[in-house]
C-alpha cells in the first residue's frame, strides 16, 4: 500500500470517528432515498440496464453498481436478461423480484364484487367474481370481507406479503375519509368503509371506479392525461402532474355531465343533453343491454345499429374535442366501449377533426387498454407503488 493511499485511508476513518451521529443517519437516509429511486425507475420500466439507470439518474457508475448490489442482494432486484451484443460486452437487463409484494384490489358493482391480485411488476396474478348485490347492512361488509379472506388464501401468497386492499367504488368518493360520498349505481350515500379496515386486518385505500382505471392507464407516464370511462355511466379522471386531480369537494372529472347540446336527451342528474345521455352504454344499447350483441349487428351492417353507432361516435368525438380543448393533452378512452373502439379508430379520427378546427392532428387520442379489471387493479398497484418508499 502507497504512502499517500495511507494517509488517505487514516483521513477517512479519522472523518469516520468524528462524523456525528445525526450525520451518519443523514448520509443513510440518502442511500436509502437513491436506492428506492433505482428501485421504482427499475419498475417503471419493466427492464433496463445498469447504464440507463445511471444515466437517467444522474448517479456516477460506481454508486450505481454499489446500490444495485445492495439491492440485489436484498432481494429486489435480479438480472432478467441481456440487451443485444453492439459489439462488446453484453449489457444485462434488470428487473424487480415481483413476489416480494403484492397489492389487492376489489371493485363495488351493484351486482358483482370482483377481486384481483398484482405483484410488484403490476401484474396481475389471480382474480375472482362473485355475484353479490349491494346492500347497506352489516351482513354485507362481513360477505366482502370474508370472500376477501377466501380469495387471498386461495392465491397461496404469505399473508405479510399483502400490502393492502384497494376498493373501487362506481360514484364520488373522498379517499381521505375512506368515503363513498354518492353512488347512482348504487342507490347509496354516504357509506363508509373505515370499519372495513379494521374487519380485513389490512390497509386499505378507495378510490372511484374511473380513478382505479386511470390510475392504471396513466400511472408511471411523464406527461399529463385526461381518462374518460364509457361505461354504464359516463366518468372520468384527470391525471396531472404524477396524480389524479379530484377537485374541490371531489367534484372534478365529472365528464358525464357535460353539457354537448342544450335541451337535449334527459340525464339521470336531472340536466338536459349531458354527455351520459349519449355516451353510456345504456345509451348505445337500448334495450339490447348486449355490447356482443350490439357490435354484432354493427358488422353485418344493420341499418339500425350502424345509425345508432354513427350518432354515438358523432356525440363521443364532440366529448373528447371538448376536453382536448380544456386540458390540452391526451385523451385516454376506456371501459367497456372503449374496448371495441380501435376497430373503428379512423371513422372516430375523421369525427374528431371535423369538429376541432384548431389542430388536425388526432395522436392525442388513444383507445385504452379496457381490461375488465382495470379499475380493481388499478387501486392495487397503489400498494405496490408505495413498496419502495420504505426501504
Amino acid at each position: 500500500m502507497g504512502k499517500y493511499t495511507i494517509i488517505t485511508f487514516i483521513k477517512y476513518f479519522i472523518k469516520v470517528i468524528d462524523m456525528k451521529p445525526e450525520q451518519g443517519e443523514e448520509r443513510r437516509e440518502i442511500r436509502r432515498a437513491n436506492q428506492a429511486r433505482i428501485a421504482r425507475l427499475i419498475m417503471e420500466a419493466g427492464s433496463i440496464s445498469k447504464g440507463e439507470i445511471a444515466a437517467r439518474l444522474g448517479f456516477s457508475m460506481p454508486t450505481t453498481l454499489q446500490h444495485i448490489r445492495e439491492l440485489t442482494e436484498a432481494g429486489y432486484v435480479m438480472e432478467s436478461g441481456e440487451y443485444g451484443s453492439t459489439g462488446g460486452r453484453k449489457a444485462k437487463m434488470l428487473s424487480i423480484v415481483g413476489d416480494m409484494g403484492f397489492g389487492a384490489g376489489m371493485e363495488i358493482t351493484e351486482n358483482y364484487i370482483s377481486y384481483v391480485l398484482v405483484n410488484l411488476k403490476k401484474q396481475l396474478i389471480r382474480k375472482a367474481r362473485i355475484r353479490l348485490p349491494f346492500s347497506r347492512d352489516f351482513s354485507y361488509y362481513e360477505s366482502i370481507g370474508n370472500w376477501l379472506q377466501v380469495f387471498l388464501e386461495q392465491t397461496g401468497v404469505e399473508q405479510k406479503k399483502i400490502l393492502g386492499v384497494g376498493i373501487a367504488l362506481p360514484g364520488m368518493v373522498d379517499p381521505k375519509e375512506k368515503l363513498l360520498i354518492h353512488s347512482h349505481v348504487l342507490h347509496a350515500e354516504h357509506v363508509s368503509f373505515k370499519r372495513f379496515e379494521s374487519m380485513v386486518g389490512y390497509p386499505c385505500i378507495v378510490d372511484s371506479d374511473a380513478g382505479g382505471a386511470a390510475y392504471m392507464e396513466l400511472s408511471g407516464e411523464n406527461r399529463d392525461g385526461v381518462y374518460l370511462s364509457l361505461n354504464d355511466m359516463v366518468g372520468g379522471a384527470v391525471w396531472m402532474n404524477h396524480a389524479l386531480y379530484s377537485g374541490d369537494d371531489f367534484r372534478g372529472a365529472q365528464f358525464g355531465h357535460m353539457r354537448i347540446e342544450k335541451n337535449g336527451r334527459s340525464c339521470y342528474c336531472g340536466s338536459k343533453g349531458c354527455l351520459d345521455a349519449y355516451c353510456s352504454t345504456r345509451a348505445l344499447t337500448g334495450e339490447d343491454r348486449s355490447l356482443e350483441g350490439f357490435f354484432g349487428m354493427v358488422k353485418k351492417r344493420e341499418p339500425e345499429y350502424i345509425r345508432r353507432w354513427d350518432e354515438y361516435l358523432d356525440s363521443l368525438a364532440m366529448g373528447v374535442v371538448n376536453l382536448r380543448c380544456m386540458f390540452g393533452c391526451d385523451v385516454v378512452l376506456g371501459g367497456e366501449v372503449g374496448a371495441y373502439l380501435n376497430d373503428f379508430r379512423k371513422d372516430l379520427d375523421r369525427k374528431v377533426m371535423e369538429y376541432d378546427r384548431l389542430d388536425p392532428d388526432t395522436s392525442f387520442l388513444r383507445i385504452g387498454k379496457c381490461l375488465p379489471e382495470s379499475s380493481a387493479c388499478g387501486v392495487a398497484v397503489r400498494f405496490t407503488d408505495r413498496f419502495f418508499d420504505r426501504l
